[in-house]
């Protein structure tokens, strides 16, 4: 294969990549955008990135955050989630009021294993946070659209509402076109060093 064939099924890979990228879905409360992206990783096992921009930001009616201490999402249903883990907080089931986890309700909640604390995050600030799902049975996340609950902790005691509202989540399939794209890369540099040679 020829370098300028490689060349070309490297792009053609990496159009089909940004090609197949959905647009996604947000919230927007209190100034503050919230976007989460769901990627299946087995029939049981889901991973969801949540991504909060604006924080701080002149949009931000609340602002002076310092960190997320808690966050939850309403089970796909009842009873049907086993486990979750995100890095830096402790996955419990349950829901989530002005004190944090609550243990109650159709939820599963992530808290802080550190509380946030001062200084303020810096204006327009962006935070992501990944966290992986598993449920009793294959097909439980079909069509999940949860209800979202976060805690914020901040230099304005009390004056952080909790958000409570749906966040569909935009799928995010693993491309089709990455092996192409991949092979592509490989194909470049074994070209490219046999040619050293």
């Amino acid at each position: 294969m020829s370098c300028n064939s490689l060349w070309l099924a490297a792009i053609s890979g990496a159009l089909a990549i940004f090609a197949g990228a959905p647009a996604s879905a947000s919230l927007i409360a209190d100034g503050v955008t919230y976007t989460l992206f769901e990627t299946s990783l087995s029939p049981t096992e889901d991973q969801f990135t949540l991504e909060i921009t604006g924080i701080n930001g002149p949009t931000d009616t609340e602002g002076s955050r310092y960190g997320v201490n808690s966050l939850a999402f309403t089970e796909p249903a009842p009873g049907s989630v086993v486990t979750g883990s995100m890095t830096g907080f402790a996955f419990m089931t349950g829901g989530l009021n002005a004190m944090g986890c609550d243990g109650t309700g159709n939820f599963y909640c992530f808290k802080a294993n550190t509380k946030p604390t001062a200084p303020a995050l810096p204006a327009n600030s962006d935070l992501t946070f990944t966290f992986d799902l598993t449920v009793a049975q294959a097909g439980e996340f079909a069509n999940y659209n949860p209800d979202f609950k976060i805690q914020w902790l901040g230099g304005a005691p009390g004056k952080y509402d909790l958000v409570s509202q749906t966040l569909t989540a935009t799928v995010v399939p693993l491309p089709a076109a990455l092996p192409l794209f991949l092979s592509g890369i490989l194909g470049l540099g074994f070209m490219r060093r046999r040619k050293g040679a």
